[in-house]
């Protein structure tokens, strides 16, 4: 994983072909306004961070807007920020720009979609530009904690996807399962959820999302950190 938690699979490309999988959006249950703020908490169960995510009308897109700060002693604290800008409807990418601030210095990374979904141009701080190939549809790494909230999550609900990683500049084939139905208890109240695992290459992660509309993720273990919903508005 990156820094903080700006990236959410772990940069693994599938060995599934990425030819003919269908788009997975049934529908969007977010909308302009949304603002989300989870704890975040290390494998003993402490607090190391704060995320916020934001959606923004951007003219006929949404900006998805996530940000993470770190828990820190003396000095700033490390600072992580992503702006996905992408289609209403269907989430397909336009852009994405992110900014990891540190002490030591900033990393800036940025991507550019073809108007026609098939390519994507990369930019990773001083480095010369990079255009990568995709299939279709493709979706951006960094929308995937609202993608999965507009699939029609169910009992034995399966689904593939192909998540562009524009800061690893890699293509990743992404399995959903929903294995369980659970109630779960996070600061935020107790909801009663669909178990969804996250499989990516060799990396298997878990997110819960609320049965009842709007779909939020009310928890998710990304393998290095666990997000716990606070609250919702």
């Amino acid at each position: 994983m990156p820094v903080l938690a700006g990236s959410v699979l772990v940069a693994c490309a599938g060995a599934r072909s990425t030819a003919d999988i269908p788009a997975i959006v049934s529908a969007v249950p977010f909308a302009d306004g949304e603002r989300l703020t989870y704890a975040l908490h290390d494998g003993t169960g402490a607090t190391v961070g704060r995320g916020t995510f934001n959606v923004r009308r951007e003219g006929d897109r949404l900006q998805l807007q996530q940000s993470y700060e770190t828990v820190a002693g003396d000095g700033q604290p490390p600072r992580d920020t992503t702006a996905v800008t992408v289609d209403p409807a269907t989430l397909r990418p336009h852009a994405l720009a992110r900014l990891i601030r540190r002490a030591d210095g900033d990393d800036r990374y940025a991507a550019s979609y073809a108007a026609d979904g098939q390519s994507v141009g990369i930019t990773n701080n001083d480095e010369q530009p990079r255009t990568v190939k995709l299939p279709q549809p493709v979706y951006d790494n960094e929308s995937s904690l609202w993608l999965w909230r507009a699939a029609p999550l169910a009992e034995d609900y399966r689904a593939t996807y192909v998540s562009m990683n524009a800061v690893e500049r890699v293509r990743q084939t992404v399995e959903l399962t929903v294995t369980s139905r659970q109630r779960i208890e996070v600061p935020a109240g107790a909801f009663e959820t669909w178990r969804l695992q996250v499989r990516s290459g060799r990396a298997t992660h878990v997110a819960w999302i609320n049965v009842e509309a709007p779909h939020h993720v009310v928890q998710w273990d990304n393998g290095a950190l666990v997000f716990k919903l606070e609250s919702a508005r």
